[in-house]
């Protein structure tokens, strides 16, 4: 079971669409996707329900702010599995080749979840407060560790447009980051930002793991690996991109930091009326050849790159 964080430190990227399309269609390759909307937003969640479905049947007890709120300090880790949800309209669409997507919904009060993490850590002064260091960071990984390693191979976990204590959750528990970005000026300085937040939180992890070795052996040193950096939101004339977005890619690829050679391209009208039918538009009958062919073209690189990672896959 491999995991996938999918973080940017800005919004308004195409994060939570590029999350959907991938794990829709390798789902509908025969593979079991697990998604978790980490969102509080709810972008993804509302992707594949609508929202007076999510108010009727999974709002009071089936997203993850209720999981959060079922934890019981360090004693009791509660089941991962009664929070998921299995979104009817995309898996009638690819249960014929044995694929399956689950999800995890996401709350719009999820803010509150952050802000009660960030207490227990004791606020700023994180290298003060060990002892609930790893009951909080360490929650998401607890929690996928509660499925069966087979239940799933690929979780796809989708995270707010910032580095906080949800985020940070995220990152522990997975093997890889996929950085969606627009190749504009924001979003350029927006992945500089974040890699640095990232190798911050990497060595400060580290540190306090190694610092707790004795009392916590069971705890890994954290090693999440770029999968690579995927445009979106692309807009293209005459087979390329724009004069006005090739420095932006240019400067992208020159950060020592791997970058997908797919991209994706602008297309509101598709991507925005998805969330109507409830379908990612990667598995639309009526999705433009050229935009189809993009985004099969991505998940392929993303199955390539993450089999190149790990061989068991």
């Amino acid at each position: 079971m491999k995991v996938v964080a999918v973080v940017n430190y800005k919004g308004g990227v195409g994060k939570t669409t590029l999350t959907a399309n991938i794990g829709a269609d390798i789902a509908r390759l025969g593979k079991r996707v697990l998604m978790i909307d980490l969102d509080p937003q709810a972008s993804l969640t509302f992707s594949f329900y609508r929202p007076d479905e999510w108010r009727a049947n999974l709002a009071d007890d089936r997203t993850v702010k209720e999981w959060f709120e079922a934890w019981r300090g360090e004693s009791y880790v509660p089941h991962l599995s009664p929070f998921i949800t299995s979104p009817p309209v995309v898996n009638s669409s690819i249960s014929y080749n044995g694929g399956a997507l689950g999800l995890v919904a996401s709350h719009l009060s999820l803010g509150d979840v952050e802000m009660n993490l960030a207490a227990r850590l004791g606020g700023a002064h994180v290298q003060r407060s060990t002892r609930y260091y790893f009951d909080v960071y360490q929650r998401i990984t607890a929690g996928l560790a509660t499925l069966h390693p087979q239940d799933y191979d690929l979780v796809l976990i989708d995270c707010p447009p910032n580095f906080g204590v949800i985020t940070r959750t995220a990152i522990a528990a997975c093997d890889h980051l996929l950085i969606p970005a627009r190749p504009d000026e924001l979003s350029t300085l927006g992945i500089e930002h974040l890699l640095s937040r990232l190798h911050r939180f990497t060595w400060e992890y580290n540190r306090i793991a190694g610092l707790q070795s004795d009392r916590h052996p069971e705890i890994k040193r954290l090693d999440p690996r770029i999968l690579g950096i995927v445009f979106t939101m692309v807009q293209y004339y005459g087979g390329r991109p724009i004069a006005a977005m090739q420095p932006h890619i240019d400067l992208v690829r020159n950060l020592d930091v791997p970058v997908f050679e797919a991209m994706v391209r602008e297309s509101n009208t598709y991507f925005a009326g998805a969330a109507g039918t409830r379908l990612p538009v990667v598995l639309s009958e009526r999705i433009p050849r050229s935009l189809a062919l993009e985004l099969r073209a991505l998940v392929d690189e993303f199955l390539r790159r993450i089999g190149a990672a790990n061989r068991g896959y």
